[in-house]
């Protein structure tokens, strides 16, 4: 005779069994990507210098070379990686839906994110905002956008004190090329975006002899990759080969690369890095 409690209990101790099993492999994130053989980053497409497209089509940038490094790192080639196009308003997003491993698109660390995300090493320090507007134009300071309508990205950091603390009227897209476009059918009087990115635009033709940077940023953001929460040993593996990367000069080689200076932030990364990659060794 069963006893009437044995189905009970042994219901409870599948259920358990099954609970430990996703409970280790959610812990064991690291050991999944080693076993499928490629790394899936989610990376900029549209946005130069970090991550886009060249004249022969193929993805390039300074987060690009990045994370082809991480990948290299990991599996020893920097081709056994899957490049998956993000924008601001989808990569966390992605990430926590398992679509992608890593986020390494020009990711600002906020106190916000980290509730949802984990952070890798930062390994930049970006302009947050600055505003590009037609040569003929006057802004003062950041003041004088209250009532504008200024084109900018869904998802931007920075949306919320334009809003609130500036008073800007915000007309908001997804990607790069869809703000340019809007800018220049007039749909708004400016743009406010990410520095590096718009210091670039003036300069390029048709744009140079047009606008200008008008207001320059009131706040610096360091860059870092994203990982899903409580993944220790995967994000581990990961902060180990941006060291090794900074290290390599990667990092400081791409600011030149991709035009972007030199600063000192990115300098003196680099020169701890090696320090770190030593004392592993």
């Amino acid at each position: 005779m069963t006893p009437r409690f044995a189905k009970p209990l042994a219901l409870l101790s599948v259920l358990a069994a099954g609970l430990a099993v996703c409970t280790g492999a959610q812990a064991d994130q690291f050991d999944r990507v080693k076993q499928r053989g490629k790394l899936i980053a989610g990376i900029r497409n549209d946005y130069v210098p970090f991550g886009f497209l060249d004249q022969k089509g193929e993805l390039t940038g300074f987060e690009i070379d990045l994370a082809r490094a991480v990948a290299k790192d990991m599996f020893g080639s920097e081709t056994a990686i899957e490049l998956v196009p993000v924008v601001a308003s989808n990569r966390i997003e992605l990430l926590n839906a398992g679509r992608i491993d890593v986020i390494f698109a020009t990711l600002g660390k906020t106190a916000e994110r980290e509730k949802v995300i984990d952070y890798t090493a930062e390994y930049y320090l970006m302009a947050g905002m600055v505003l590009l507007a037609p040569k003929a134009a006057e802004y003062k300071s950041w003041d004088d956008v209250k009532g504008h309508k200024i084109c900018g990205s869904q998802g931007n950091v920075y949306n919320r004190t334009l809003i609130e603390k500036y008073g800007a009227d915000l007309v908001l897209f997804t990607g790069t090329s869809e703000i340019y476009k809007a800018f220049q059918d007039n749909r708004c009087d400016a743009i406010a975006y990410d520095g590096p990115n718009l210091h670039m635009k003036v300069t390029e033709e048709g744009w140079s002899d047009k606008y200008k940077i008008a207001l320059d940023t009131f706040d610096y953001i360091p860059i870092g990759g994203g990982v899903r929460k409580n993944e220790p040993a995967f994000l581990n593996a990961v902060n180990k080969a941006i060291i090794r990367a900074e290290a390599s000069g990667l990092m400081a080689e791409g600011e030149k690369k991709y035009k972007l200076g030199v600063s000192d932030y990115v300098t003196k990364r680099a020169a701890d890095a090696k320090v770190k990659a030593a004392a592993a060794n």
